[in-house]
Parts: structure tokens; sequence; C-alpha cells
């Protein structure tokens, strides 16, 4: 897992928090896309690539708060 400072395609960071601190960002696996996205882009909860449509994704990365 790679450790990113917010989603590259929103700019959303996260903020220390008692139950949870981090979300994934996930990485459309469409051979002509690979698109980096978290949950708030697109249609709001990551099923879907906002760039290509693709339903095909891993998450590869998380976005952690900062200290």
């Amino acid at each position: 897992m790679g450790s990113l400072s917010s989603c590259p395609r929103c700019g959303r960071k996260t903020k220390q928090a008692i139950s949870s601190n981090w979300f994934p960002v996930h990485t459309c696996l469409s051979s002509s896309c690979g698109e980096k996205y978290c949950n708030e882009c697109g249609d709001g909860d990551g099923t879907v690539c906002p760039e290509c449509g693709s339903t095909s994704y891993g998450d590869y990365d998380e976005v952690y708060a900062e200290d």
C-alpha cells in the first residue's frame, strides 16, 4: 500500500479522529485508464471510475491524517 497526503483527483484530505483517520484511494484497473480516485470522486461511492466509467478497481493507496 502506498501512503498519500490527499486524493490525487479531488484533493480530499482526512483529519485525525478516534475511529477513522484514513481512507482508501482506488486505482482504476481498466488498461487504458489507471485513474486514482476516492469514494467522494465521481458517483460518490467509489464503485465507478469518474474518468472512464469502469467498475473494476483495486485499492493500492491510502490517505492518512497528518500528525
